[in-house]
């Protein structure tokens, strides 16, 4: 094998891969949209012409899926992304926004600083405080992290089970406690307090009942009395009323005496009369 001569390939040749496209990209010749992460057998080539700090860039060729007709696109090392070159034209991500965005304040502050020398020293105190408010934080998370790991597992929970014991013998203390009360209530108040059972009380509701529907009948008989006796109050009003006009048509007693004498008179004249005619006779 050693004899055998090398096939010196050129390093500019193309290789044949099997590649998903890394971003949605419509056909410039039939208007063809092809997605993200759709997948082509393509071609890829380096760039010998082209290198960003020492790094080669690849190129890919893909054809169109409905026209066929040849897509190029390539890497770009200095953003980590891609560039189309031909054949398509690559749609619109709002990353890409952000990261020129980016990248113009990172121009503008070097345009700043290029002209103006405090300008540049204001931008390198505010870099340096950050830096230091960053390393703080690096710190503190240090310290707490170093804590967290001088902590003994073992003795924290021993003091929670020391902890729990205590709650459960404070539980018991109280549970005895009141066991006690309800002994002493059972032994010095047991004769001077007397259970009432089930039976006691169903009797006494019976009779409460009972005492209810009396009531309630008594109150009904006063009801129809009162009634009888208004009745009998108005029959007597009314006697009274007639025995008063026959009081005030009576004549007078005097007008009694007078009329009473004549009466008399005229019953004995009649009897004289009557008598002197039997004699006559």
């Amino acid at each position: 094998p050693e004899l055998l001569p090398r096939n010196k390939k050129p390093r500019d040749r193309q290789i044949e891969v099997r590649i998903m496209i890394p971003f949605t990209l419509c056909c410039t010749t039939c208007k063809e949209f092809m997605y993200r992460g759709k997948k082509f057998n393509s071609k890829k080539e380096i760039i010998q012409d082209q290198t960003y700090l020492g790094i080669y860039m690849h190129r890919f060729f893909i054809k169109c899926t409905r026209c066929a007709s040849e897509i190029c696109f390539r890497t770009d090392p200095k953003t980590a992304d891609y560039q189309m070159e031909h054949g398509a034209t690559r749609n619109y991500e709002i990353w890409n926004d952000r990261r020129q965005d980016v990248e113009g304040q990172i121009q503008e502050r070097v345009d700043d600083e290029e002209g103006d020398a405090m300008k540049a020293l204001e931008n390198r105190t505010q870099d340096s405080k950050i830096e230091m408010d960053i390393l703080d934080a690096l710190d503190d998370s240090k310290m707490l992290n170093a804590r967290k790991a001088k902590l003994d597992t073992s003795k924290v929970i021993e003091r929670l089970r020391g902890s729990r014991e205590q709650e459960d013998q404070n539980r018991d203390a109280i549970e005895l406690d009141s066991a006690e009360e309800e002994e002493v209530d059972k032994t010095e108040f047991a004769s001077s307090v007397k259970r009432i059972a089930e039976e006691d009380e169903d009797q006494r509701a019976e009779e409460r009942r009972k005492m209810i529907e009396a009531t309630k009948a008594a109150v009904e008989a006063g009801k129809a009395g009162s009634s009888k006796g208004a009745e009998a109050k108005k029959s007597a009003i009314a006697g009274k009323f007639t025995l008063k006009r026959k009081v005030e048509t009576a004549p007078p007693p005097d007008q009694k005496a007078k009329e009473a004498p004549g009466g008399l008179a005229g019953l004995m004249g009649y009897g004289s009369g009557s008598g002197s005619g039997s004699d006559g006779d």
